[in-house]
């Protein structure tokens, strides 16, 4: 926006999104509003950062994670929980499963199941976990139907997966519920589950990040830019999104 082309160093996920120079359909490069600091003093002129949450990934990727067996690779290609995190699903786990298997170990059963996805996703039928769980315990797609992972799926299309009445959800399942969660990048999701399962993780540091930007082409002046700073993760109890909002007034130059 603000080089008002696109080439070979834009880099996402470790990847150039181009290898040609794609030039972006606008008269001037767009400026970056929030970047007007006349407003601002102290040590640092930066924009604020509109991201400040709990930092999650230390407390719950182990540092090195090898779960094909295939051997050590880094967390970011295949991450895995630590030690902690699956201590903290055992006990979630054990404190909901009142079933058996054949060898006596325990499960969640069908009622169990029902129980803590209303917990975590306020009604049974809705979230990944939903889906995952289904999977785990036994549901497979009918014959010539797409399951569709994506959560921009028709109501139609997530509909046809259900729990399984005779199935049930051993530990390793449930893991792999949350693992999956895991390597979706959902670590929030996962957060706000442990913390309503009664298994809330610690805050140990802030993330902080700006996601959030504002532009504006030469037609219009900012004369006006408003900060919104947080110094706990949000939401709290004063901000109600993991966002912080920004905001600034504009004028039509002449």
């Amino acid at each position: 926006m603000e080089d008002g082309f696109v080439d070979n160093t834009f880099v996402e996920d470790g990847d150039p999104v181009t290898s040609s120079v794609k030039r972006l359909p606008l008269t001037l490069p767009m400026r970056d509003v929030m970047k007007q600091n006349d407003h601002r003093t102290g040590t640092s002129s930066d924009p604020p950062p509109t991201l400040v949450v709990s930092e999650l990934i230390s407390l719950l990727v182990a540092p090195k994670a090898s779960a094909s067996g295939t051997g050590e690779t880094t967390a970011w290609e295949e991450p895995y929980f630590n030690d902690d995190t699956l201590a903290r699903l055992e006990r979630i786990f054990m404190s909901r499963a009142t079933g058996k298997d054949g060898n006596g170990k325990a499960v969640m059963t069908y009622e169990n199941v029902k129980e803590w996805l209303t917990v975590i996703n306020g009604q049974v039928g809705r979230g990944d976990e939903f889906r995952e769980a289904a999977r785990q315990m036994g549901w497979k797609a009918p014959v010539n139907a797409d399951d569709d992972d994506d959560d921009d799926s028709s109501p139609d299309e997530k509909s046809i997966i259900v729990l399984p009445p005779d199935g049930v959800l051993t530990l390793e399942g449930f893991t792999n519920v949350y693992l999956r969660e895991l390597r979706s990048g959902k670590f929030w999701g996962i957060a706000h589950d442990f913390a309503v399962l009664n298994e809330p993780l610690p805050i140990t540091e802030l993330y902080k990040a700006r996601y959030d930007r504002m532009y504006a082409s030469a037609t219009v002046k900012a004369v006006a830019v408003m900060d919104f700073v947080s110094s706990r993760p949000c939401p709290n109890d004063t901000e109600p999104s993991d966002h912080l909002p920004i905001a600034a007034a504009f004028e039509l130059q002449g």
